[in-house]
């Protein structure tokens, strides 16, 4: 091949020079191109995007939430998220889900930490989600929710709680919230130490929850909770002196943990406490715990400001009695009583206990006096199924020692709800209980063996008289009565008696119960009296024979109801008095003669009889049957007051009874439930006789 020269080459080089200048320029010129385009492209994506954030902004103007302003739409946020989260859904959580609506919500939830400040974990295997709400929540009041999954093994439980302390721990200092609900008992040891340092570590706890949710745990893996109580009062000496402490823990539920494994420090400032012990079964190891009275009392007795307890399907194992001077050594008896004297919670205002025996409520308030206790509700349970005496430490009849007090006195109690199986059961419950100032009672029958359905009805307990029911039936400030499940009696006077211990009676309420024409038959009765100071021939008036200050009637479910018999209850109350008709007063002049004071004189039986009819009876007959002041006791306490210094009151209780008969309060408001002889159309009718308010609900 022969060598090109290089004149030749050179040729060639100018040639490809001038090419790539050329295609240079062109991929200049095109790439300018390009960018003015690109340029144009992005301009174009912005305006678009201005464009459809215009339009999302246009399109959630329409709806009516966006309206609203975002401090406004901040509460709505935070309502729902507490109000969703009591479900005890764990797969729902609503902070996650306003999150992920749109971007203005998104903004809004994540700027509000008061919506991750609740954090509910359940069996806390999804770590990364806790943490999430822990870092969320900022500063906010932290609350957290803990419940230990149910097909969780005991050792993963305790890697869980441990786990769980450990991430949480540099959160505690704004913790107000702390609900613990394990299978086991061991995972609380990783607990306790961090909440008997509540000082140092939980400045803020307000509200905690320690729960064991296997039923009859075992201690044997942790045998110091039960050892705890010893040490606790071995260590206090005296139980009279409590401490101040500066713990912030105000409310307190415990399940089956035993109660001195918390620090009384800790719930020396307590306002609230629910304990949880199901009766144990019987032959059970020393590894299982029982809630002995005692322990109830001691540990009681370091909460002084309590003001509601809670004891649900607990039953404390009485192992006390009260210490008498005359008495033998408590320790001799077989099996040994512990000699104590009632605990005196002078600020306790509520309390709520679910299936005791009637013999145990007045044998529990003979060791807790309730001076100031307003509301009481009892769950009590028949005492046909046959609870094990040994387990409840009942003592023999003959036993030298007091186990309960006499008559009990609650001065302050205002309401009272009893719910019990069968009218025995009613009837013995608050018997040795004295109630002087209740103002609302509400009895409900319950019976898990009664037949459902149509023979439900027949199977109703009858309401006992209240003579069997309380030691002093006059309940003279009594305005709310409800009666739940019950057949009323319709032995002759017994409505009467029932309610003639009620003279400033309001409302009156019934539940799924028969024999209402009885009870409304009593309630539409009258009687005609002449106008104190009247004379000889003065002008006579109609009065109402019982409740005089009733104004509002209810009725749930109640089947035999007839709308004949209540429209006549409200004409009998809500007629004008003084268009008392001329000649009914002419008719009744002979069964009536005053005299110098205005009084009616007692007409004969044949009189009474002749006005039966009418539904009329005089004034003297109005009160029903005379109710005998009560024999005074021989011997009581210097701060009981004298034995008959109720007496003027229950005499000015009287007169004032007497005057209201003749002016009773009008039938204001009337509630028909599920009651099927009962129509709407009659129902609705009240309106044209002065009921102001009427209710009615179809049974469908």
């Amino acid at each position: 091949m022969t060598r090109r020269r290089r004149s030749s080459i050179d040729i060639d080089l100018a040639l490809i020079n001038v090419q790539l200048l050329n295609l240079g320029r062109k991929s200049d010129d095109f790439q300018r191109i390009i960018d003015d385009l690109q340029r144009m492209k992005d301009e174009i994506d912005i305006e678009r995007k201005s464009l459809s954030a215009k339009q999302s902004e246009l399109q959630a103007a329409k709806e009516p939430i966006n309206w609203l302003p975002t401090e406004l739409l901040i509460q709505i946020f935070v309502t729902l998220a507490e109000s969703e989260l009591d479900r005890r859904d764990s797969t729902y959580r609503p902070s996650l889900v306003i999150s992920h609506t749109c971007a203005k919500w998104r903004a809004i939830a994540l700027g509000t930490p008061e919506l991750w400040s609740r954090v509910i974990l359940h069996g806390f295997r999804k770590h990364e989600l806790g943490q999430l709400y822990l870092t969320r929540s900022g500063r906010s009041p932290l609350e957290i929710d803990y419940c230990t999954a149910p097909d969780t093994f005991p050792t993963t439980e305790c890697l869980q709680v441990a786990d769980l302390v450990v991430r949480s721990k540099p959160h505690f200092a704004r913790l107000t919230t702390l609900s613990m609900q394990t299978k086991a008992a061991i995972p609380l040891v990783y607990l306790l130490p961090t909440l008997n340092d509540h000082s140092k570590t939980l400045p803020q706890l307000r509200n905690l929850t320690l729960a064991i949710l296997t039923a009859n745990p075992t201690f044997f893996e942790v045998p110091t909770f039960l050892e705890r109580e010893v040490d606790v009062v071995k260590e206090l000496g005296s139980l009279d002196k409590v401490a101040t402490s500066s713990s912030r823990l105000l409310h307190l539920k415990v399940e089956q943990l035993p109660l001195f494994n918390l620090s009384v420090n800790f719930v020396a400032n307590l306002r609230s406490l629910e304990l949880s012990f199901s009766p144990r079964k019987t032959g059970l190891t020393r590894h299982y715990y029982f809630l002995k009275m005692s322990t109830l009392c001691r540990f009681l007795a370091f909460t002084p400001l309590l003001e509601e307890l809670i004891l649900v399907d607990t039953v404390p194992y009485f192992d006390i009695t009260l210490r008498l001077e005359d008495a033998p050594a408590a320790s001799n008896v077989d099996p040994p009583l512990i000699e104590m004297q009632p605990v005196k919670l002078d600020h306790l205002k509520s309390m709520d206990w679910t299936y005791p025996f009637p013999t145990d409520v007045h044998r529990l308030f003979s060791m807790i006096e309730t001076p100031e206790l307003e509301k009481l509700d009892l769950w009590v349970e028949d005492s046909r199924s046959k609870r094990h005496d040994s387990l409840l430490a009942y003592p023999v009849v003959s036993s030298p020692h007091k186990f309960t007090r006499g008559v009990i006195t609650f001065p302050s109690l205002r309401d009272l709800s009893l719910q019990c199986d069968g009218e025995d059961t009613t009837a013995y419950v608050l018997r040795k209980l004295n109630v002087p100032a209740l103002q609302k009672m509400e009895f409900t029958n319950f019976d898990p063996s009664a037949p459902k359905g149509a023979d439900e009805a027949s199977s109703l307990p009858t309401f006992p008289r209240l003579e069997s029911i309380f030691r002093d039936p006059r309940l003279l400030h009594l305005t709310h009565l409800t009666l739940s499940h019950y057949k009323i009696s319709c032995e002759l006077g017994r409505v009467d008696a029932l309610l003639g211990y009620m003279p400033v009676l309001t409302s009156l309420s019934f539940d799924s119960c028969l024999g209402l024409g009885v009870m409304l038959d009593g309630l539409k009765e009258t009687f005609v009296g002449t106008i104190k100071g009247g004379g000889v021939g003065g002008r006579s008036r109609r009065g109402v024979k019982v409740c005089p200050r009733l104004d509002s009637l209810s009725f749930w479910g109640c089947q035999d109801l007839d709308c004949a018999s209540l429209r006549a209850v409200i004409l009998s109350r809500n007629r004008s008095i003084d268009g008392f008709e001329e000649d009914n007063t002419h008719s009744e002049q002979g069964a009536l003669a005053a005299v110098p004071d205005g009084a009616t004189r007692g007409v004969t039986r044949e009189a009474r009889e002749g006005n039966a009819s009418g539904g009329q009876t005089t004034e003297d007959a109005r009160m029903g049957r005379k109710i005998k002041p009560l024999r005074s006791v021989r011997r009581h306490r210097p701060d009981m007051g004298q034995v008959g210094a109720d007496v003027p009151s229950t005499i000015a209780a009287t007169i004032i009874t007497k005057e209201e008969s003749f002016t009773p309060a009008h039938i204001s408001f009337v509630r028909v439930v599920n009651c099927e002889a009962m129509e709407k159309e009659e129902v609705m009718s009240f309106r044209d006789l002065g009921v102001v308010d009427v209710i009615w609900t179809s049974s469908g």
